[in-house]
């Protein structure tokens, strides 16, 4: 038996053939049998969707208002132009909801779940709105999420939806997906200035085409900042309407995807330099293929030469300045990291829970992300109520056709220098109860769906990668029934997850909530005795990926480096270890501790301060100190008695107020980071004051 490919998408999962090239618009690929439906979306029948809405709309989306609905989940309104109506009445403009969104900076982001762009333009199969927590109004839904919306590709003349490519835009288009011919509402100017423009010949605006000559490098990864360069001819002086698309990730490459107009390094008439993305223009990752350019003048070239996006890190966006980041994972239980509970009916079945947690071993062991499996948890369904939920849905909870989902919930914070940061917050996952399930450890018949291989796939997302088009890895966007796919790739998952975890989960407190352990470390702590030195504890669970510790220590200003005091091998029977440092200097001292991986690299856990004097509860440090440069932030140690806010404000030498920033704090050994305000070289006073009482004054430095 031949298996098709199913889609797992990080912004919304799809699915799709790959044999869609060449048919007309009549007779688009052929929508696969049930029995090779794949993971958790199963195909719908056309002739059934134009059955079961009352409302198809050829329309565009413009704009999206996100907003928040009683149960504490993010919603997403869109006000769509129509342009043709093809089933049922429709106004000029209409508003539909779509799960997911943004308000302010929480976000909240569902796989296999439709995520609309402003200016997508399709055809749109709607059904009356009914999300729960969502008063029932005049607002309209995408029947079936994913599959309830043709999405027109304005550069080509063509358009796709999962299973289905549709290669020109003609009046047996509109036939074939809705069974009528459509009624216009309002002319739609740009797809016929698109169908226009493809029925010109490709020579009749210019005599020679753009050439694309090379690709460096040709292996890189998507949502990092990497940036490719393409060499050539014919681009354009400036980029003006030009664009450069990757192969979609979310579809297998069926699709190109546009990069953002913020990702565009430099652009000239033999070289475009272009950063990455793991979120383009409409939300998909980058996927290894052929790149494709639109010069300035609008005439495109496809790469001969492809390049590989061998892992995905996920984006989150701030409304407000556009900025996308990689999102980082905090230690929300008491073992420093993230606690998944399983609802009533998920715990009952021995069989699927067994291999969820499987799965999760699988990344733990391999990147070292604190996951655990908590208390049993006695609420149900996927809110917004601050416990990461596991279980299998409950009537319409999901979309028609959706076999199980993912959310992140993501919330963020500005530092001081106006850049924004997002952690996740909580992961909610819901699957279908009915669906042709096997459990494991066993493997599937050719008619079922290996719920481990999804449970690993799912997981990858929750670690924050996308989608990759890339067949050896998890990551990958397909698999088919009867098939295991649960083993990690070294190059691609288990990379792509450590990136991830090393350069943001692992690091100081943002938004002040304290970073993630690398597991399998649970706890960590340093303690003085005179006379004796400073002894660092720590302890672990569950020991995998692991051969080691070690332990390493700085002064009050840990940029002047770090220094070795010690090593420990790992494998405690009790999990409990502990390294005395008998030399350890008077003053504030750090100590940072770090687990050695079987292939000798090092993850280092956020460091713990300790010091001999009882009189430091309550002082403020300041380094660098002085100051050098512009823009320079300055790190802040304060030892709070209890946890409160502290006020920073800055003078000069006469006294005069130059500006101030306030932070909080927690008990214990606190390191802060303030921007102070732009000021010269010479003498300032730092006067703070804490929420609690306690107020001082430090001398500041500033040098050229």
């Amino acid at each position: 038996m031949k298996f098709l490919p199913f889609l797992c998408v990080a912004s919304g999962l799809s699915w799709l053939t790959l044999s869609a090239t060449g048919q007309s618009a009549a007779a688009p690929a052929a929508t696969p049998p049930d029995s090779e439906t794949h993971c958790l979306l199963v195909p719908l029948d056309p002739a059934a969707r134009v059955a079961r809405v009352p409302l198809i709309v050829e329309a565009e989306v413009l704009d999206a208002q996100g907003f928040r609905a009683a149960n504490g989940r993010i919603y997403t309104r869109h006000q769509l132009r129509v342009y043709k109506q093809l089933k049922g009445a429709a106004p000029a403009q209409l508003t539909v909801v779509t799960e997911g969104g943004t308000v302010g900076l929480d976000r909240q982001a569902l796989t296999n779940t439709l995520a609309l762009s402003v200016g997508q333009q399709g055809v749109f199969f709607l059904e009356a709105a009914s999300f729960p927590g969502v008063p029932a109004g005049a607002e309209w839904a995408v029947y079936a999420s994913e599959q309830g919306f043709i999405e027109y590709d304005l550069r080509t003349g063509t358009a796709a939806e999962p299973f289905r490519r549709y290669p020109t835009l003609t009046p047996a288009f509109y036939q074939t997906v809705a069974g009528a011919a459509p009624r216009e509402i309002t002319p739609n100017k740009a797809l016929q200035a698109a169908l226009t423009h493809r029925a010109t010949p490709a020579g009749a605006a210019k005599v020679l085409a753009p050439v694309v000559v090379g690709l460096s490098p040709t292996s890189l990864t998507a949502g990092t900042g990497a940036v490719l360069t393409i060499t050539g001819t014919g681009f354009g002086a400036a980029r003006g309407s030009g664009s450069v698309q990757f192969r979609n990730a979310d579809d297998g490459g069926a699709t190109f995807t546009r990069v953002n107009d913020d990702d565009y390094v430099s652009w000239s008439d033999t070289q475009i330099q272009v950063r990455v993305p793991s979120s383009s223009a409409t939300g998909n990752p980058a996927g290894t293929g052929p790149v494709r350019v639109t010069a300035a003048d609008q005439l495109v070239v496809t790469s001969l030469q492809s390049v590989q996006i061998v892992y995905a890190a996920s984006n989150v966006q701030d409304n407000r300045t556009r900025q996308r980041v990689v999102p980082a994972h905090r230690g929300q239980n008491d073992n420093g990291g993230i606690s998944f509970r399983f609802e009533t009916a998920f715990t009952a079945n021995t069989a699927a829970s067994a291999a969820w947690q499987r799965a999760l071993a699988t990344w733990r062991c391999q990147t070292g992300i604190n996951w655990e499996v908590g208390a049993p948890r006695t609420n149900r369904g996927a809110t917004d109520d601050g416990e990461n939920a596991v279980g299998f849905d409950s009537g319409t909870e999901l979309p028609a056709n959706v076999l199980g989902r993912t959310t992140s919930y993501y919330r963020g914070c500005y530092l001081t220098n106006g850049n924004v940061v997002f952690y996740v917050d909580e992961i909610d996952m819901q699957f279908d109860d009915a669906t042709n399930w096997q459990f494991g450890p066993g493997n599937p018949a050719t008619s079922q769906i290996d719920f481990e291989s999804v449970a690993v796939h799912e997981l990858g997302h929750a670690q924050q990668l996308s989608h990759l088009i890339l067949p050896s890895a998890v990551m990958h966007y397909a698999i088919a029934r009867g098939q295991r796919s649960r083993v990690l790739a070294a190059a691609s998952d288990i990379a792509g997850g450590r990136y991830v975890l090393r350069t943001r989960s692992f690091q100081p407190p943002i938004c002040e909530v304290g970073a993630m352990l690398p597991a399998p470390l649970t706890r960590q702590s340093a303690s003085f005795v005179a006379g004796i030195g400073t002894t660092v504890q720590w302890s672990t669970e569950n020991e995998c990926f692991l051969t080691g510790f070690v332990v390493e220590r700085a002064s009050a200003d840990t940029t002047a480096g770090w220094r070795q005091v010690g090593t420990v091998a790992a494998g405690s029977a009790t999990g409990q270890y502990r390294l005395l440092d008998a030399q350890a200097p008077a003053g504030l001292n750090y100590y940072r501790l770090r687990l050695r991986r079987p292939d000798n690299s090092l993850d280092t856990a956020v460091p713990v301060g300790v010091t001999d004097d009882a009189t430091a509860v309550n002082t403020l440090q300041i380094f660098p100190n002085p100051l050098t440069g512009n823009g320079t932030e300055l790190n802040l140690q304060y030892i709070g008695a209890t946890g409160g806010t502290l006020t920073v404000r800055f003078y000069d030498a006469v006294g005069r107020y130059l500006g101030g920033s306030l932070v909080n704090y927690q008990t214990g050994l606190n390191r802060l980071r303030v921007l102070p305000p732009p000021i010269r070289q010479g003498y300032y006073l730092v006067r703070w004051n804490d929420s609690n009482g306690p107020k001082g004054m430090v001398p500041l430095i500033k040098i050229e």
